[in-house]
């Protein structure tokens, strides 16, 4: 018989779902998370400085940024270059196909290239999930990892379950295998992302990584306590309140109706360094009337510049200065 993963829904779960729906539904298409260049680039980085952070890399968010920008960075060669992988994985994000098991490998190849020497290849030794110095999970048998991976991927291939919640129980089912000898948990997010953004494109950008690093401890006690029980509502419900909890932000934004003042003074609000070429690309429009905007917005003391024109930074205002 097909693989049936063992998990029951429950009112939690379907609350959740349903809170999530109508949050990602307020969104139009012209929400700043499916449309802003510059906001995906700040998420990206937030969500690559958050999974690597998890696993244990010590490079602050401004490090990791550099290192996107093609900056040099004095760090610790190893954390340099997971930053470097992290990128170019979560770059194929449109391009991978999320039922396919050679772009699994394709992903985690690209992850942990350099990193250990099975990158892209199913362990051959036995391995287990730790919190810390604790145990928390002893991983499926490496001679049973890849038959145990191909049923995984074939229920989500001839699932009827609703993409949201078979994305959370296939996260679960995969940190349950832990496949990997290393790598599992970054690969298993950037999975997770990937599932949700073939459900609604606009998820690709959802910082999950970021909400499930500050419940970090509720993600790995979900872990164990799903895997005791031997089903996986407990982390399938975690994972949907992180879910919830990435989209409020964006989903309270996108229910005010946003002016040109307000979409141009929360730009810059977020990149006090922006330049008007960058603002009138975040607007769609021609960077003259971005440049009639600022210096409205200038004249009615929202925006004041400081610093010289080259290097100077903006200052938003609450309100017109007296």
């Amino acid at each position: 018989m097909p693989y049936e993963p063992p998990f029951e829904r429950n009112d939690n779960i379907d609350s959740l779902c349903m809170e999530i729906a109508e949050l990602v539904g307020s969104l139009s298409p012209q929400a700043p998370l499916a449309k802003s260049p510059t906001l995906h680039r700040e998420l990206r980085i937030k969500t690559i400085h958050s999974s690597l952070l998890i696993e244990g890399n010590g490079l602050d968010e401004g490090a990791v940024t550099a290192i996107l920008d093609g900056r040099r960075v004095l760090g610790d060669k190893h954390d340099i270059l997971e930053v470097e992988n992290a990128k170019r994985a979560y770059d194929l994000i449109p391009e991978l196909n999320p039922l396919s098991l050679d772009d699994l490998l394709l992903a985690h190849r690209t992850m942990m290239e350099g990193l250990v020497p099975e990158a892209g290849r199913f362990r051959s030794g036995n391995v287990g999930v730790f919190d810390g110095e604790n145990l928390i999970h002893t991983g499926t048998p490496a001679k049973y990892v890849p038959q145990v991976m191909k049923d995984i991927f074939d229920w989500l291939g001839s699932t009827s379950m609703h993409p949201l919640l078979a994305s959370c129980v296939f996260h679960f089912e995969f940190e349950f295998c832990h496949p990997f000898s290393d790598g599992n948990g970054r690969t298993g997010r950037l999975w997770h992302t990937l599932l949700l953004s073939r459900w609604r494109p606009v998820l690709a950008w959802l910082p999950i990584e970021s909400t499930i690093r500050r419940r970090q401890a509720d993600y790995y006690a979900a872990l164990a306590q799903s895997d005791a029980e031997g089903s996986s509502e407990i982390f399938v419900e975690l994972m949907l309140e992180c879910i919830r909890d990435a989209m409020l932000p964006f989903a309270r934004t996108a229910s005010k109706p946003q002016t040109e003042t307000s979409v141009a003074l929360d730009f810059f609000k977020r990149n006090p360094r922006g330049t008007i070429p960058s603002l009138a690309q975040e607007m769609g429009c021609s960077q003259r009337s971005a440049e009639r905007l600022v210096a409205q917005l200038k004249d009615k003391g929202f925006l004041k510049r400081e610093g010289s024109a080259r290097a100077g930074t903006w200052l938003v205002r609450e309100g017109p200065a007296e």
